[in-house]
């Protein structure tokens, strides 16, 4: 056993070492002789690149501005009928999931939580 977590820890810190290594950074010794690590930055993108991210994003719905879309909604493939929408919230109202008012605050607890019936 111990032979096997040697080698994975072996393992782990060599993946660790390589993924290090595939970064584009270059190293020199400052007068002090401390070494100084200087990372190359991404090449520059044009504006026709950033305005075509920036249209992709929009069609996304990815793409929103100022603190009423925040957090953006997320997208969904599946689409329920109104007729099905109604029905689940008839339904979560019959089993008393839905809250109406303050008065109904904090919901009841369900059966199974193992909680107590103290309030």
């Amino acid at each position: 056993m111990k032979t096997l977590s040697r080698t994975l820890l072996l393992c782990a810190g060599l993946a660790a070492a390589g993924a290090v290594q595939a970064q584009t950074s270059q190293y020199s010794r400052d007068l002090y002789g401390d070494w100084r690590v200087t990372n190359v930055a991404p090449p520059a993108k044009t504006a026709d690149q950033v305005s075509a991210e920036l249209a992709k994003a929009k069609a996304n719905g990815q793409y929103t501005f100022g603190d009423e879309d925040y957090p953006p909604p997320v997208m969904s493939n599946q689409s329920e009928t109104r007729a099905q929408v109604e029905q689940e919230l008839q339904q979560a109202q019959i089993q008393g999931q839905m809250a109406s008012d303050e008065e109904d605050y904090p919901p009841p607890a369900m059966a199974h939580s193992g909680t107590s019936d103290i309030h």
